[in-house]
């Protein structure tokens, strides 16, 4: 994939400069899981950005309301014990489940 105006990354890590090559000139990467700080793009001719994320109660009350009342649904969650790791590795693996695999520690 190439040629794209924007790229909006909640990856972090490596994707940062997966994101950049993928831009055309003048395109624009926001970043929200790679730090406080955008990554530095390794090209010129992009602009890398880092929204502010708010983190108040307000706004978490009412995705809580909307999940309540039905509009909108989370995901499936999949629990499993530690000792259950690679069964969950192989979900994961098979790219099928659209939900999050959650480790039970305790």
């Amino acid at each position: 994939m190439s040629g794209c105006d924007a790229v909006f990354d909640t990856v972090g890590g490596d994707v940062a400069q997966i994101s950049f090559a993928v831009l055309k000139a003048g395109g624009r990467a926001a970043f929200i899981a790679s730090g406080a700080q955008a990554p530095k793009p390794d090209r010129t001719d992009v602009t890398s950005l880092r929204p502010a994320v708010g983190r108040t109660r307000a706004p978490l009350d009412h995705i809580a309301q909307l999940v309540t009342s039905g509009a909108i649904r989370p995901p499936e969650i999949k629990l499993y014990r530690l000792s259950q790791a690679a069964e969950a590795h192989r979900v994961s693996e098979s790219r099928h489940f659209r939900g999050k695999l959650v480790f039970q520690v305790r």
